[in-house]
């Protein structure tokens, strides 16, 4: 997959240093894979599950269940833009604005 940004790693790193290594092997496995459909990247990434307040978006479980990434997948074109990484008191915030603002 080809990563849009390594920017939100990056930052995420900072926030939360406890979960960089977790992070980063996210990020390797995300670079290092071409997954063509949401069933092949569970394989690899089982937390993987929809955004369901918008549409080809996507939500992974990061650290156990410390950090959730959120992101738009296009499974045709094997790009990953990474909106956020956030805890999971944030990804909580950021859904109930999502349930009342949708697309």
């Amino acid at each position: 997959m080809h990563v849009i940004s390594r920017k939100p790693f990056n930052e995420a790193m900072l926030m939360y240093p406890n979960h960089e290594l977790a992070l980063t092997e996210l990020l390797n496995v995300l670079e290092k894979k071409t997954l063509t459909q949401p069933e092949e990247m569970k394989r690899y990434i089982p937390s993987l599950d929809n955004f369901k307040h918008r549409d080809k978006w996507w939500v992974i479980d990061v650290s156990g269940n410390s950090l959730r990434l959120i992101s738009y997948i296009d499974f045709r074109l094997h790009k990953i833009f990474v909106k956020h990484i956030v805890s999971h008191a944030e990804y909580d915030k950021l859904t109930a604005y999502d349930r009342g603002n949708k697309e």
